[in-house]
C-alpha cells in the first residue's frame, strides 16, 4: 500500500510522496487549522486586545462567514467568544495576585524562624533536654555479613561506647 503521511492539525492521512506533502502543505485549509492550533496557546490577554482594536467584520457578522476568514484585517470576534477570553484574563489575573499573596506569605516564615533563633540565643525559648541529646545510630549487620567467620573491622558497626564520648556540635 505504501507509506502514507498523517498531518495532525487536518487530522487527514493521505499518500506520502513529495508532491501531496507540498500541495497539502501549502493548501487554505491545512494553513488555517495550522494558524487555529498555534493560536489556541497565545495568551488571551493579547488575543483580546488585538480583536478589540480592530473594528467588527460586516460580512462576518451579518452572514457568520467571511471570504478572507484568517486573513480578514477585521475582528470575527463573537460576543460568546469575547465573554470566554474576559474571563481567562480574569482568571489569570486572579492566579497572579494569588500568586503575590502567597509570595508574601512565604516570606513571613523567614521572619518567624529568624525571630525564633535569635529568642533562641538569647535563651528566651527552651529547648527541651531530649532534643538536646543526640541520637545515636543504630546499626545492624545483614545477615550474609553475619555469616562470614572473622570479618574485617571495617565490616563490623563501631561499640555504641565509643559513640557516646563523642562531642556533638549543635548546627542550630
Amino acid at each position: 500500500m505504501g507509506r502514507r503521511y498523517y498531518c495532525d492539525y487536518c487530522d487527514k492521512s493521505f499518500a506520502d510522496n513529495p508532491t501531496h506533502r507540498k500541495n497539502h502543505l501549502k493548501g487554505v485549509q491545512h494553513q488555517r487549522n495550522k494558524k487555529a492550533h498555534y493560536d489556541s496557546f497565545r495568551n488571551p490577554e493579547i488575543v483580546l486586545q488585538d480583536e478589540l482594536s480592530k473594528r467588527p467584520c460586516k460580512n462576518f457578522l451579518s452572514s457568520g462567514t467571511c471570504n478572507f476568514m484568517d486573513n480578514c484585517k477585521f475582528s470575527h470576534l463573537t460576543d460568546k467568544r469575547r465573554t470566554e477570553l474576559e474571563k481567562l484574563v480574569e482568571e489569570k489575573q486572579r492566579a497572579k495576585e494569588q500568586k503575590k499573596r502567597n509570595l508574601e506569605d512565604d516570606e513571613a516564615p523567614d521572619k518567624k524562624l529568624s525571630e525564633w533563633l535569635s529568642k533562641r540565643l538569647k535563651g528566651e525559648v527552651k529547648v527541651n533536654e531530649e532534643e538536646k541529646a543526640p541520637l545515636l545510630p543504630v546499626y545492624e549487620i545483614p545477615p550474609h555479613v553475619a555469616q562470614i567467620p572473622n570479618p574485617p573491622p571495617s565490616i563490623l558497626p563501631p561499640p555504641q561506647d565509643v559513640l557516646r564520648g563523642l562531642n556533638f556540635v549543635d548546627w542550630g
